[in-house]
């Protein structure tokens, strides 16, 4: 029964958000995804500010392959926190599936730069040096 409440509460988001805070207040915003809870408090006039809710809607763009859409969420979180790696990490990537290849190799070179020598450090370099530009 709740994951057949939970799919009605999705779908009368997605057609309107008032009649949804009408009917269910805010009683399940908190069993959506992040994304989700983030696209719906906005839907609703919530302000938003914490570079994790830019960062989930972006992760819900990329997912779906909305590289500019993605782009733009990843880099507000950046903006509002330049020591998030993994929107760091997630913006470099975009801009490469965007085609963008210059912003993506200044991108990674960012990630490098907050990361701590290991492994994956010399990955992403690597990575880097296969971009070819």
């Amino acid at each position: 029964m709740y994951d057949k409440e939970i799919s009605r509460y999705r779908e009368t988001l997605r057609l309107d958000s008032e009649v949804a805070h009408e009917r269910y207040g805010m009683t399940l915003i908190h069993s959506l995804t992040a994304a989700e809870k983030v696209l719906a408090l906005k839907e609703m006039g919530r302000e938003i500010t914490d570079p994790a809710d830019y960062y989930n809607l972006g992760h819900m763009h990329a997912v779906e392959e909305n590289w500019d859409e993605a782009i733009n969420y990843f880099r507000r979180a950046v903006e509002l926190d330049a020591e998030m790696g993994d929107a760091i990490y997630n913006l470099a990537y975009c801009y490469e599936r965007a085609g963008l290849l210059p912003q993506a190799k200044s991108t990674w070179q960012s990630y490098v730069d907050i990361l701590d020598e290991s492994d994956h450090k010399n990955d992403v370099k690597a990575h880097i040096d296969n971009l070819g530009i």
